[in-house]
């Protein structure tokens, strides 16, 4: 699911890591022994672990940027884990074009929520929620429009004039 044509190569690189669970979250670096200041989420300022799940799925501003997203889609993922999330989306029995299209969705939020973390962590720059929620669409629009003439985008009409309007 992760290699179609509407995900970016940036986001298909980070949901690869992310599936295999490479990417160096705190609660990795601690497993792997390495220091680290505090165990921490940075986005949300909680003190709950920083984990893939925590991250992606229940930290408050990612939280904000999956609602806006599921409203302006009506497309709503119910998994947490990336690994769950991918298998979820290719067992439901939708269009191949809208599986691809929730993939998308997806994927560029992770690598979103990912950016904004390292942002955060490493810039000490705060990304705010709307400007990522607007450059997600932005990036999904952009894609789903380019695709529009294509067989697969035929047969998932409403999907493409709902997001592309």
């Amino acid at each position: 699911m992760i290699w179609n044509s509407l995900m970016l190569p940036r986001h298909r690189f980070i949901i690869w890591l992310a599936n295999q669970e490479k990417l160096l979250t705190k609660e990795r670096m601690i497993r792997l022994q390495m220091p680290i200041e505090d165990d921490k989420c940075c986005l949300c300022g909680e003190s709950k672990l920083e984990t893939q799940v925590h991250l992606f799925a229940e930290c408050t501003w990612t939280t904000k940027v999956k609602a806006a997203l599921e409203t302006w889609s009506s497309i709503k993922i119910q998994k947490t884990e990336v690994t769950e999330c991918l298998r979820w989306i290719k067992g439901r029995h939708w269009k191949q074009y809208k599986k691809e299209i929730a993939t998308a969705i997806w994927g560029a939020r992770i690598y979103h929520t990912w950016r904004a973390r390292n942002w955060k962590l490493f810039r000490g720059t705060i990304v705010n929620t709307e400007i990522t929620i607007t450059q997600i669409k932005k990036e999904i629009v952009e894609r789903v429009d380019y695709l529009k003439d294509s067989r697969k985008a035929s047969k998932c009409r409403y999907l493409v004039q709902k997001l592309c309007n």
